[in-house]
């Protein structure tokens, strides 16, 4: 048996090496992923003109002209940035009005593996390559959205960059404040606020503070507030954004709890096997009772958000080993009714792991990138495209306004 000090100098030399690789990564995706081009029918769709209308204007000065291949004088495409631009000039930037509020939805189930994180993350990539002002908030001390948005956690975050401080309201942390952290991506508009380990340490904080406030006159008002600290933080921030998107752990504590509260839609991941199944059931279980437990406290005060189920992880039955996915899919569906999506994500675990090691997703890269195939991609762009368009048109265009009425126009709302 090894003494403690050879435990632990191994255990020293095993980090190092593999936060060095980590590190080696995160370089490599920095410096050799070439930029996203948006070109053709895409190109058009997303700017809301068609090509010719984009040429012209180019051609007479009203948009800066095209990038260019300098060996073949070809057109490369547009940028994010310039997809933007463009969309600023002709005035389709898909964007809330101001007298709208940014929509706030969180991704949770009780169980890891479901996709939660990585469904997170596509969404934001998805929005964000619409034109829409997404923000990320990591509030999973695993901070695996951190690191797959190109920040390393513990690293290149702290206790102070994240949002733990203003979560318990220490000193020199005033809500206000709370934009100071949030951080750039390599995508143009899409902002996280990080994560890190240090957030562990929050859940005990916040149980601490809100026994402390279970005596007193006011203690309900008190026990309110430490339910609704993530809420009251993102109203200071998401002045700025159309879309916020929070990330938290697989479990229901409190700062679980805190994130549903701050939520307008809380989408749970169904992966299409029996066991996660079950396991969201026990979610669903855990989550009425503690909201009964919640309500007997602070009555009409305590509000719920919408909940929408979405299975994931879907593979079609082509044969006879697959067949179980169908199966759990109908039981989900029998099971949320109206409050299941209809369309489901399905097994793209090649294209996700291969994208993923480089800090992409199958929207912020261009057709051959990163030795993913170009059809699986296309497959994976599509199926995610179908899904994220069905939160759109029922978890964020019905609060607002100018949406919702495009929507009564389709008959969709």
């Amino acid at each position: 048996m090894s003494t403690y000090a050879d435990s632990i100098t191994r255990l020293d030399r095993y980090l190092e090496t593999g936060h060095n690789l980590i590190r080696d990564i995160k370089a490599i995706a920095e410096d050799q992923m070439p930029p996203r081009r948006f070109k053709g029918a895409e190109l058009s769709e997303l700017v809301g003109a068609s090509l010719s209308t984009i040429y012209m204007a180019e051609k007479e000065g009203r948009l800066p002209p095209p990038d260019v291949d300098p060996n073949t004088h070809r057109r490369l495409g547009a940028t994010l940035e310039q997809v933007i631009g463009m969309q600023t000039y002709f005035d389709t930037l898909p964007w809330r009005r101001d007298d709208e509020d940014a929509v706030v939805m969180s991704f949770t189930n009780f169980k890891g593996g479901c996709w939660k994180t990585t469904t997170s993350w596509y969404a934001g990539s998805y929005y964000a390559n619409l034109g829409y002002r997404v923000l990320f908030v990591d509030l999973d001390p695993q901070a695996s959205l951190t690191h797959n948005c190109g920040i390393l956690p513990d690293f290149e975050t702290s206790h102070e960059q994240s949002l733990g401080p203003y979560i318990l309201e220490e000193e020199g942390f005033p809500p206000e404040w709370a934009g100071n952290v949030i951080r750039n991506t390599h995508i143009e508009n899409l902002k996280i606020i990080p994560s890190t380990l240090q957030l562990a340490g929050v859940e005990y904080a916040l149980s601490n503070a809100i026994m402390e406030s279970r005596s007193g006159q006011d203690r309900v008002a008190r026990m309110m507030h430490w339910f609704h600290r993530v809420r009251d933080i993102i109203g200071q921030v998401k002045q700025n954004f159309d879309i916020v998107i929070m990330d938290g752990t697989p479990s229901l504590g409190l700062l679980p709890l805190n994130i549903i509260f701050a939520s307008d839609t809380v989408i749970v991941p169904v992966p299409t096997e029996i066991t996660d199944f079950a396991s969201t059931l026990s979610f669903g279980d855990l989550y009425k009772e503690q909201s009964e437990t919640l309500h007997n406290v602070f009555g009409e005060d305590l509000s719920l958000p919408d909940m929408l189920f979405l299975p994931t992880r879907f593979s079609a039955s082509e044969k006879n080993a697959t067949l179980g996915s169908e199966f759990v899919l109908k039981q989900i569906q029998r099971t949320f009714g109206p409050d299941c999506m209809q369309s489901v994500i399905k097994k793209h675990e090649a294209v996700v792991s291969n994208l993923s090691l480089m800090r992409r997703t199958v929207f912020d890269v261009n057709a051959g990138d990163a030795n993913v195939n170009r059809e699986s991609r296309k497959r994976a762009m599509s199926n995610f495209k179908t899904v994220f368009d069905e939160i759109l048109e029922r978890a964020v265009y019905p609060s607002w306004a100018s949406k919702k009425a495009i929507l009564e126009e389709r008959g969709i709302y």
